[in-house]
């Protein structure tokens, strides 16, 4: 009878470990990665050229040829966020050193348990002595430590992305940080590996829920901030085309224009495309984890096509500038 309870001490010892394992934000930091950095946070998915292009394609106006006015504006927005842009780094900075802390200090939680399971397993030590359920409180503290960490930094890069909802999503959030604090009382009232195990499936439901929650705004917010791109380049072509038409009245060879702004096009429908697809899963019921990284594949193929439409409309732009230069010499000789 012993012998039996001692097994199944055991096997709540291992389960807990298995567990725990699933749950850590160590190993379900696609989340994090997607948001921050990958991001996304959308800062991964949000590469520079990407967020260079919604400058240049807000100082094209009738004066698209002119690279020197988008260069301006650039300036004076860098200016103008500079201070926040700052100051999000600051808090950024914070919260990764905080993050990093908490990973270490779960990975030698997690390094001492794992020693007491070996004792366990060989017999040295029973699974409910003061010893080992403490060594199982170090260990689960350390990883819900480590979730409310990351749900932190998750909930910090919410606020500064302002996308839709943000409120709401962060107040949600905010209910899955509380419940982990909740938790980590149960840890420390809990007295035997079967109670620690009752925490950590309470633990996991929580965390499935939150990182369902991080991986569905950060990809939501993406998505907006690509809509927003996407919207802006459906007028930019349109005014493009008219100056290109201009241009070929006035004599002008346009085709090599012309073939670039149709693959501008082509790549443009394509992101949008992509995006309507990844919509749709964000916002379908019971939407899975593999629903996603599905969804946030089709973001980062619909970045990929807008990374591509901006390296196109930046050569548009030099092309548009050396003709402008041609003329403006041609007036001058005249």
């Amino acid at each position: 009878m012993k012998k039996s309870r001692i097994v199944q001490d055991l096997a709540c010892f291992t389960i807990i470990l298995t567990l725990l394992s699933l749950l850590v934000p160590g190993c379900s930091l696609a989340a994090r990665n997607s948001y921050d950095h990958g991001n996304g946070s959308q800062n991964q998915y949000m590469h520079e050229d990407t967020l260079v292009s919604y400058n240049e394609t807000d100082n094209v106006g009738e004066s698209s040829s002119s690279e020197s006015d988008v260069k301006q504006e650039q300036k004076n927005l860098s200016t103008e966020n500079r201070s926040e842009v700052s100051e999000y780094k600051q808090e950024r900075k914070q919260f990764e050193d905080e993050l990093q802390f908490h990973k270490q200090e779960y990975n030698e939680a997690k390094e001492n348990f794992l020693k007491i399971r070996d004792r366990i397993r060989a017999k040295e030590l029973d699974s409910n002595s003061k010893e080992a359920v403490n060594a199982t409180k170090s260990y689960l503290n350390s990883s819900i430590n480590y979730m409310i960490a990351h749900l932190s930094n998750v909930e910090s890069n919410m606020e500064y992305s302002n996308g839709n909802e943000t409120n709401e999503k962060v107040t949600v959030i905010d209910e899955k940080i509380r419940l982990l604090e909740v938790e980590k009382l149960n840890v420390a009232n809990a007295s035997s590996q079967r109670e620690l195990l009752v925490v950590v499936r309470s633990v996991r439901g929580i965390w499935n829920d939150a990182e369902k929650i991080s991986l569905s705004s950060a990809g939501q917010t993406v998505s907006e901030k690509i809509g927003e791109f996407l919207e802006k380049s459906e007028s930019l072509s349109e005014r493009l085309g008219v100056e290109i038409k201009d241009l070929k009245e006035t004599g002008i060879d346009t085709s090599e224009l012309e073939i670039k702004l149709a693959s501008y096009i082509s790549y443009i429908k394509s992101a949008q495309e992509k995006k309507v697809m990844a919509d749709s899963l964000y916002s379908g019921e019971n939407v899975t984890r593999e629903d996603m990284r599905t969804a946030n594949n089709y973001l980062r193929q619909s970045l990929n096509d807008i990374s591509k439409a901006n390296k196109l409309l930046r050569e548009i732009f030099v092309k548009l500038k050396n003709y402008e230069t041609e003329e403006n010499g041609t007036k001058a000789r005249n």
